[in-house]
């Protein structure tokens, strides 16, 4: 591409490359050092430049092994989210600087980074598997390192946005998310002794609401209940199996009764 040509060409190009999996990305990586170099002092109001930042420190990251670069290009998209208006990329580059932390040793900056991911995510409205995602590994990490539930909003919002993708986007929960939020959704919140309690305890934790792209998902609502049983009986079934017969079997009783009532 000539490099007269306008830089939404280029980022669009660069991307473009980036996701057929580039077999020499030294070399895709070096293009877009030239790009980060010419623009990054005034960083241009496009979307595209934040996906760009976020494949830049993947880069580095994955295929170069330079996790100070990373570092920069991550750090750079979250905080220039404002500017180039894609807050879904700018959640990712929060979470993959949280994981490239955590693997480096140190906790303390993978928490922050986990932690503003999601806030940020849930504060925006941004309801995809890297916002549950960053915001299971902030209560994780955090309960690993202190052994306390120091992000009790982030865990409740988290499963929020579970129950609100498996209506709207279920392809989004791979299970490796689905396996961490039904960890925590089992240790955290279902009931030790009656599962007729759940809906008591899910309404009593705050928050009670959830910014979707469709407008606010009340914990009360009936469809919100009917998700949570659902995804309650899923979890309990596979991570509560040692501790009796069929455990997710209450939940999906509640999940046909929430279904009924719905649907009257």
């Amino acid at each position: 591409m000539p490099p007269s040509a306008p830089l939404a060409d280029h980022l669009e190009a660069f991307l473009k490359a980036h996701a057929q999996g580039p077999m020499v990305p030294a070399a895709l990586y070096a293009r877009g050092e030239e790009l980060y170099r010419r623009w990054s002092a005034t960083p241009p109001p496009l979307p595209a430049w934040g996906r760009f930042l976020v494949a830049m420190g993947e880069l580095a990251a994955e295929r170069l092994e330079d996790p100070a670069a990373a570092s920069r290009f991550f750090l750079s998209a979250l905080q220039g989210a404002d500017l180039h208006g894609d807050y879904q990329a700018a959640v990712t580059a929060g979470y993959n600087q949280g994981v490239l932390q955590e693997r480096r040793g140190h906790e303390t900056m993978a928490l922050a980074a986990y932690r503003t991911a999601a806030r940020e995510g849930f504060r925006l409205g941004v309801i995809a598997a890297n916002t549950l995602r960053a915001s299971s590994a902030a209560v994780r990490l955090h309960f690993a390192t202190y052994g306390d539930l120091a992000d009790a909003a982030l865990a409740k919002q988290a499963w929020f946005g579970w129950l609100y993708l498996r209506r709207t986007s279920p392809e989004q929960i791979d299970d490796g998310l689905r396996d961490m939020l039904g960890l925590q959704l089992c240790a955290l919140l279902l009931p030790e002794d009656d599962p007729g309690r759940l809906a008591e305890l899910w309404r009593r934790w705050p928050p009670h609401r959830l910014l979707t792209p469709e407008g606010w998902w009340e914990d009360g609502a009936p469809i919100c209940l009917e998700e949570l049983f659902a995804v309650a009986g899923e979890s309990a079934d596979r991570h509560l199996a040692d501790e009796g017969a069929d455990p997710g079997a209450p939940y999906r009783l509640l999940q046909a009764a929430a279904q009924r009532q719905r649907q009257v």
